[in-house]
């Protein structure tokens, strides 16, 4: 996985997820900032989810 330049978190696009075109700082920001969390199974997006918050 190369890329290219780091986009900042609102060019972020769903294919960009699903293509592995995202950083783990970039991933780590979107939790942060949003409260997203990304599902991953044998190195390969799977999905997002919307963090509970109780």
């Amino acid at each position: 996985m190369n890329v290219r330049y780091e986009r900042k978190l609102e060019e972020i696009t769903f294919l960009n997820l699903q293509k592995g075109e995202v950083t783990l700082m970039q991933l780590n920001e979107i939790y942060n900032k949003f409260g997203f969390i990304f599902i991953g199974s044998a190195g390969k997006f799977k999905g997002i989810k919307k963090e509970k918050k109780n």
